[in-house]
């Protein structure tokens, strides 16, 4: 923790014992608020304490995932699979059969009851499991009803798989922005760690270590901003209350606060001004060597952070443009027919057997239009489905905070000599 962070405002908030304990490594200055005082401020005519609680509680779930202490994958991006058949067959739990199971059994349901009524008033001459008398009226009537369906299973199954291979595609390029994002920032950092000024001994200056810990905390902020500015998870973040509970632990600090606080939020997301903040603190070291001052790093730097600018905004051009309306609306409409005329049409040639085959063709038809809307929401902002295909944003955010820190203490201890230090020009 840094300064201004907090610890046991959530005994106070919540009216119960502190669940936190702070040890001073040096000597600090720190206020303590009994709560007879917190009371009377939280107990205005204009303060709505069970609000705050919850909003509260939310910010706070937020910042467990991006520090780790929640994770929705044990700490991988994306739920895991293993290739055994066996261990494939026994999952259920975030599958597309959880998904499309009660449209299944709806069809199901619908079938049985078609079949019953053409047991009961239609006088049927063939047993129940045999295969309906094509010569038999009612049975007649149905076989135009079979032929239709059997044209548009071929356009449905053609459609479907097109539109589900489009799908993955957007999912699997967002998932390619989100590597290349952090790709961009570790950049910026193993850069900023092999060029930052030593002494002549090879260790980092104070100057150098001060450096790398801004650019650390920046490419951190960075980051989290981005996430929270196109995950609807994660936009609380970026409200007033999220900034100032980041600031009560310890996410940034007072000066990071005061001054993002001070923008315009109409003028663009958060992670605009701390992209900034990374160039102007480099380019600021290079003046008085903390970092080489040389074209050459220069021209790398300013690249690196305009390819990273136009990787975040790839973000929402990728998710605007993820599938227009009239394709997603005639490929429900084409599957939903498909499926509604299945009891029917399916009876002429199966008999009661048609009951199953509605179910598996519900199953498969419905769960794959089911996994493509998924998929064409890999930020799970339309919060359809919480399937296993979403992408953990707090993975993400959480291993760009160790990359942020990891350059640092591998290029501290260096296996050969710097002679006068590295910046001496």
């Amino acid at each position: 923790m840094r300064p201004p962070a907090m610890v046991g405002e959530m005994a106070l908030l919540m009216d119960q014992d502190r669940l936190a304990t702070v040890t001073a490594k040096t000597n600090v200055v720190a206020f303590r608020l009994d709560r007879a005082s917190f009371n009377h401020f939280m107990t205005g005519p204009l303060v709505k304490t069970e609000d705050i609680k919850a909003e509260l509680k939310e910010i706070d779930l937020v910042i467990d995932k991006v520090s780790g202490v929640s994770k929705r994958y044990k700490g991988n991006i994306i739920q895991q699979y293993k290739p055994s058949r066996r261990w494939l067959w026994r999952q259920w739990r975030a599958t597309i059969l959880q998904q499309s199971w009660k449209a299944a059994a709806t069809m199901m349901l619908v079938s049985t009851c078609f079949v019953a009524i053409i047991r009961i008033f239609c006088e049927p001459t063939w047993a129940m499991g045999q295969i309906p008398d094509p010569n038999t009226p009612v049975i007649s009537r149905l076989v135009p009803l079979s032929q239709l369906f059997k044209y548009l299973m071929t356009l449905a199954t053609f459609i479907l798989a097109f539109f589900l291979s489009e799908a993955y595609s957007l999912w699997r390029g967002m998932y390619v922005i989100t590597r290349k994002i952090q790709g961009r920032l570790n950049d910026i950092g193993i850069l900023v760690v092999s060029t930052v000024e030593r002494d002549e001994e090879g260790k980092f200056t104070k100057k150098g270590i001060v450096l790398m810990d801004d650019i650390g905390q920046y490419i951190r902020l960075v980051h989290l901003f981005t996430w929270a500015s196109f995950s609807k998870k994660f936009q609380i973040l970026s409200t007033s209350r999220g900034m100032s509970r980041m600031l009560s632990r310890g996410i940034m600090s007072r000066h990071e606060y005061n001054t993002l606080t001070s923008l315009n939020s109409s003028h663009g997301g958060y992670q605009h001004a701390c992209l900034t903040w990374v160039l102007t603190r480099c380019l600021t070291a290079m003046k008085d060597n903390t970092l080489p001052n040389d074209r050459a790093l220069r021209e790398l730097l300013f690249n690196k952070i305009c390819d990273l600018r136009g990787t975040i905004a790839d973000i929402a051009d990728a998710l605007d443009g993820r599938m227009p309306l009239a394709y997603a609306h005639f490929v429900q409409l084409l599957v939903d027919s498909l499926l509604f005329i299945s009891p029917f049409a399916l009876y002429s040639e199966l008999g009661m057997w048609s009951i199953p085959a509605v179910g598996l063709l519900t199953l498969f038809y419905a769960g794959l239009l089911d996994l493509s809307k998924i998929l064409l929401d890999p930020l799970d902002n339309d919060m359809y489905y919480d399937a296993s295909v979403n992408v953990d944003i707090g993975v993400l955010i959480r291993e760009t905070n160790a990359g942020s820190a990891r350059w640092k203490f591998a290029a501290e201890t260096l296996p050969f000599e710097t002679n006068e230090g590295i910046n001496c020009v």
